[in-house]
C-alpha cells in the first residue's frame, strides 16, 4: 500500500509553532530556557482506494501534559482519549490520525551529523507498542516528526523535498524538517510501519513559503 499525505497550511503551521516555542522556551519553567521535545496528536480524513491510501491532516493539537525532555517526550497517558473524545463531538466530521513529535537540534551541521530527521529506535519502539495510538486510527496511525533548528545566516530560500517522506522549509532564522511515517496491521493484527528510504510515503504540502533574507524572529533570537 501506498500513502499519500497532504497537510492543510493551518496544521503545517500548528506543528512549527509547538516545535519552536518547545525549541525556544522548553517547558516555560524557570528563566534557563533548554531545548525540549514536544508532542501532540493529528486529525483529518483518509480516502481508500485500492493501491493507495490519501491522508489529509487538517488539524493538530500539541499536548502540554506530556512530560519533556531534550531528547524524549513522553504523553500523558489519558490526553489521547481525552482529546479525541472532545474532537468526536467537537467536529465529528474528523478521524484521529496519529501523532507528531519534535526534534531540536542546535543548528543544521548537527542536524545533518546525526540525521537528525530520522526517526530514532526509541520512536519507532514507541509508535509500535501504543496500543492506544493503534486502536483509535483503526490500526492505521501516522506518525510525523518535526525537526527544529536554529541557522547562523539567513538565506532567501523556498521549502525543498529531500526525500518522498521528508519535507523542509525555513521560517526566519529557524530551519524545520518534517519526516512522515505510517503504521499498519496484518490480518493477524501484527504491526508494521512504512520504511524510511525506500518509502511508500509521499509527502504533498500545499505550503511554498519563501523565507527571505536576513529576516529574523527578533523575539527569540539569541
Amino acid at each position: 500500500m501506498r500513502y499519500l499525505i497532504r497537510i492543510a497550511d493551518d496544521a503545517l503551521e500548528s506543528l512549527a509553532l509547538a516545535a519552536i516555542e518547545a525549541y525556544c522556551l522548553g517547558d516555560g519553567q524557570g528563566s534557563a530556557f533548554e531545548q525540549v521535545e514536544t508532542l501532540g496528536y493529528l486529525w483529518g480524513h483518509r480516502k481508500f482506494d485500492p493501491d493507495l491510501t490519501t491522508i489529509f491532516i487538517v488539524k493538530a493539537s500539541v499536548s502540554i501534559s506530556a512530560h519533556r525532555g531534550d531528547s524524549y517526550v513522553i504523553p500523558h497517558p489519558q490526553a489521547l482519549l481525552l482529546k479525541d473524545n472532545f474532537v468526536a463531538r467537537w467536529s465529528p466530521h474528523l478521524a484521529f490520525l496519529g501523532e507528531f513529535h519534535s526534534h531540536p537540534f542546535d543548528d543544521v551541521a548537527s542536524v545533518r551529523q546525526a540525521r537528525g530527521f530520522e526517526f530514532s529506535e526509541q520512536d519507532v519502539d514507541s509508535f509500535v507498542g501504543d496500543g492506544p495510538l493503534w486502536a483509535r486510527s483503526d490500526n492505521n496511525p501516522l506518525m510525523l516528526a518535526v525537526t527544529v533548528c536554529r541557522l547562523s545566516h539567513v538565506r532567501a530560500s523556498w521549502c525543498s523535498q529531500p526525500r518522498a517522506n521528508v519535507f523542509s522549509f525555513s521560517v526566519g532564522e529557524f530551519r524545520f524538517w518534517l519526516n512522515a511515517r505510517v503504521g499498519f496491521a496484518d490480518k493477524n493484527g501484527d504491526r508494521y510501519y512504512t520504511e524510511e528510504r525506500r518509502s511508500a510515503v509521499i509527502l504533498d504540502l500545499n505550503s511554498r513559503y519563501f523565507n527571505l533574507k536576513k529576516d529574523r524572529i527578533h523575539e527569540f533570537s539569541g
